[in-house]
């Protein structure tokens, strides 16, 4: 049995870890596999065939977010102070349940509680992850003194990992004790740009996808939006108001339709976004170009912008301009740059075949 811890924060560590999980039944259909999390359990059962144990539970802090674009430290420090209370006793009621459960392997993406909790348990642990918490604490740490010790709390758990599968745009990860370089874990559209844009009913309008990662629209004026009228816009987050060229895209709407959020990024000429692994790697998967801007003082934001251009088309935009709708030379740039040739996507499949080894002999 396959128990996956998996952060809620965000959309990218539900939406890499179920891709992983995808492929993992596909190699194994009869294999048993029980998710963690607090993100939507929705993710995790559409994207993995056949029988799924799901249960909600937040398994870390990450960070708490003002809105997509800004991090509340103080709000996380806050958090953690109180996560920290509970955790000792958030990990002896998980070792229980992986010993109950029958759990053959961990998988983490990655609450640092998943592998002290399988070290408890006698249960071998793969991380899966491109940054580690202890590496974000430690330098919000530099502004937050208190959340130093959150850095070295986490760091000490992921000590404790058997194995972490390494995905690019790596940070600092150098707590862990084995770790194994893997291709991108990216999810691919699973029908073609032509289709898809079809059933969006997008004709052969420029497509911009307004993407921020579950948090919202940061504040963007989208009145401004009006004036490019030769563009369409679709967003899944419902803006403060209303315009011709905007489409407000809804989770059942897209259902209904056959469409996952990867075949949307496919249908569209554009992301408008930050920069985090989830809708990069979509972005990738999908060959399409993006325009990004800041995310506030997040360590991960670094490693992304520095590698980005090597792997899609890219443009980075401010958040004044990007909130009041300037729009026109970062589309006019990003439009004109060639998308570079498809790198190698085939991450799922190595994790997949790693954590089944793990499963059945234990390292």
């Amino acid at each position: 049995m396959i128990v996956a811890y998996v952060s809620g924060h965000g959309f990218g560590h539900a939406t890499r870890s179920a891709e992983v999980l995808r492929r993992v039944r596909e190699l194994k259909p009869g294999v048993r596999i029980t998710v963690v999390s607090d993100a939507p359990e929705a993710l995790f059962r559409r994207a993995i065939p056949g029988a799924l144990s799901f249960r909600k539970l937040r398994c870390d802090v990450g960070l708490v977010q003002q809105d997509a674009l800004t991090i509340d430290e103080a709000a996380t420090e806050a958090s953690w102070r109180d996560f920290a209370r509970d955790l000792p006793e958030l990990v002896d009621t998980e070792w229980r349940f992986l010993r109950h459960a029958g759990a053959t392997v961990v998988l983490g993406d990655i609450p640092p509680m998943a592998f002290q909790a399988a070290h408890e348990a006698g249960v071998f642990s793969v991380a899966l992850a491109n940054f580690s918490w202890d590496w974000i604490y430690r330098h919000l740490a530099q502004r937050r003194p208190k959340l130093r010790d959150a850095a070295a709390r986490c760091a000490e758990y992921y000590g404790r990992a058997g194995l972490l599968l390494r995905l690019p745009f790596a940070g600092d990860m150098r707590v862990f004790p084995r770790v194994e370089d893997i291709p991108l874990v990216a999810r691919v559209p699973r029908i073609t740009r032509a289709e898809a844009r079809r059933r969006l009913n997008l004709g052969a309008e420029t497509a911009l996808l307004l993407s921020f990662g579950g948090f919202g629209m940061p504040n963007l004026d989208v009145s401004t939006l009006a004036r490019f009228g030769h563009f369409v816009f679709l967003s899944t987050d419902k803006p403060p108001g209303a315009l011709p060229n905007l489409r407000l895209l809804d989770a059942a709407g897209l259902e209904a339709q056959g469409l996952g959020y990867e075949d949307v990024v496919g249908a569209v000429d554009v992301v408008i976004t930050k920069p985090g692994y989830g809708i990069v790697s979509d972005a990738i998967g999908a060959g399409v170009r993006v325009i990004y801007t800041d995310r506030g003082d997040f360590p991960e934001y670094g490693v992304m912008v520095a590698e980005m251009p090597s792997w899609l088309a890219c443009v980075h935009i401010s958040q004044a301009d990007l909130r009041a709708g300037r729009l026109d030379a970062a589309l006019r740039d990003v439009l004109a740059k060639p998308v570079p040739p498809a790198p190698d996507t085939s991450g799922a499949d190595v994790a997949a075949g790693r954590i089944l080894e793990a499963a059945e002999r234990g390292a």
